[in-house]
């Protein structure tokens, strides 16, 4: 299904606004979440169209320039603070999430949700595990606007299929966790994502994905966690992450036990790869 839903179209517009003020921190920038994942695997073969209502970008503090300020920059672009930390809205009400890895967070406090990335603003970023793969594990793609009169476009690093997977099982992870108190944290939605992934992207290419991850012993670790979650969860059809990614499919009885399947398959081939 090749339809755009508005929100969409609107969420990349949004996402080049933000590009296009933080051009001179481009290469420490990684888009992650699902304008990343469709850029991999497209409308897949959904009775869902792609649709997205935010934009988020992994800020890597590594050589971090410290100007221009990236707050600055934000609010200078039309983009206000919102309640949480790294959570910068736009004219229009679309978001960009702006966030960085724990270990590079300049805290080790365990109830912080902002990022000390100082000289910029205290509540530029907030702190968000599970990107750690997406640091090393990226490609420069060219990011196009996708309505008719936007021909702007940003060469812009992309989290790889791997590296989105990490991502997406640790984010329904942390959800899991809170489901007991927040119940409507727990997104549907994130697991059709995950599903679009698995389709899209051959198990080689994953597997290689993730071995790459092997590399730094942070983005292993969030690998390893996300691959446990997949295993607990998302390897037989009646696993929650099958029966979310089934939900937000609108009911498709193929949904579940493909994805159960794809999951099997990758397990598989991730556990032989490492046993070589």
């Amino acid at each position: 299904m090749n339809d755009l839903a508005p929100e969409y179209v609107s969420a990349r517009r949004v996402l080049l606004d933000a590009l296009t003020a933080l051009e001179g921190h481009l290469d420490n920038l990684v888009l992650v979440g699902a304008q990343a994942v469709y850029h991999h695997s497209g409308s897949a073969d959904l009775n869902v169209p792609l649709m997205t209502t935010d934009a988020d970008l992994a800020v890597n503090t590594h050589e971090l320039a410290d100007a221009p300020e990236i707050g600055g920059l934000m609010r200078a672009a039309g983009f206000n603070p919102g309640s949480n930390p790294g959570h910068w809205l736009a004219m229009n009400g679309v978001s960009v999430d702006l966030m960085v890895v724990p270990y590079q967070a300049g805290t080790t406090k365990a109830s912080a949700r902002a990022a000390r990335i100082a000289p910029h603003e205290k509540l530029t970023a907030r702190i968000a595990p599970g990107l750690e793969p997406a640091l090393l594990d990226n490609e420069i793609v060219t990011i196009a606007g996708l309505e008719p009169g936007d021909a702007r476009t940003c060469d812009l690093r992309v989290a790889g299929p791997a590296a989105l997977l990490t991502a997406k099982a640790i984010k329904i992870g942390e959800r899991l966790g809170q489901a007991g108190r927040q119940p409507d944290r727990l997104r549907e939605k994130d697991a059709l994502d995950v599903f679009r992934v698995l389709q899209a992207i051959e198990v080689p290419d994953l597997v290689r994905g993730f071995a790459k991850h092997r590399e730094d012993e942070h983005a292993a670790s969030a690998t390893n966690q996300a691959l446990s979650l997949f295993h607990e969860h998302g390897a037989t059809s009646q696993g929650l992450l099958a029966q979310l990614a089934a939900t937000a499919s609108q009911g498709d009885p193929v949904v579940a036990p493909s994805f159960a399947a794809l999951v099997n398959d990758l397990l598989t081939a991730v556990n032989s790869s490492s046993t070589t």
